[in-house]
């Protein structure tokens, strides 16, 4: 079977189809248009890119963005964002279109988006607040040796303090306080040690 170069595909397609509404040159036209828009046309260029799929050959759409001169993976980028969203959905909110993009890809998309334009969040936030409330919680086992370990990076930062604040959190009851964390940890030492011996003697 002949591979049939882009360009040919391009014009029969054109020449035998019957909407002519979108046409290769429109597309392109647009495609360029868009770029120059103040926004950088990414809701428009991922339209156009969806009809490039839609209309076009596997290979179209990396022909498309270089006529328009984008980069292939922002057009991917715009196409996925774009086809998230419907037009109801684009013109209920205020955002930026990267607002739009980090949460695209969730199911409750709108309900995130709600919460961003209410509070004022910047895309930072959105992307930080959502994605933290959907990720999964650390293994308990995990979680406590985080604990500890950001203890420890506490502690060797009061080591690096300068003598006369330390000397001045002795009187306000630091030394006290290191008595007990000391003791504390002493008191998990020993049963971690115990749990130690005893996971060594299951595994013989």
């Amino acid at each position: 079977m002949r591979v049939m170069h882009i360009d040919d595909f391009l014009e029969l397609t054109e020449s035998s189809g019957s909407d002519r509404m979108y046409d290769w040159a429109r597309l392109i036209k647009e495609g360029r248009a868009a770029r120059k828009a103040a926004d950088g046309g990414a809701w428009r260029i991922g339209d156009l890119a969806a009809l490039v799929e839609h209309r076009y050959a596997s290979g179209a759409l990396k022909r498309f963005a270089e006529e328009i001169g984008e980069s292939l993976g922002s057009v991917r980028r715009f196409r996925w964002v774009a086809g998230a969203y419907d037009e109801s959905a684009r013109d209920r909110f205020s955002l930026s279109f990267s607002h739009f993009q980090a949460v695209a890809s969730f199911d409750d998309r709108t309900t995130w988006l709600e919460r961003a334009q209410r509070g004022g969040w910047s895309v930072d936030r959105l992307t930080t607040t959502a994605r933290g409330a959907t990720a999964s919680p650390p293994a308990p086992h995990v979680a406590y040796k985080a604990s500890v370990e950001a203890v420890a990076k506490k502690v060797s930062s009061l080591n690096e303090a300068d003598d006369r604040l330390l000397a001045k959190a002795v009187r306000a009851g630091l030394a006290d306080a290191v008595e007990e964390l000391a003791g504390q940890v002493e008191r998990l030492r020993a049963r971690l040690h115990k749990a130690q011996r005893r996971s060594m003697s299951v595994a013989r």
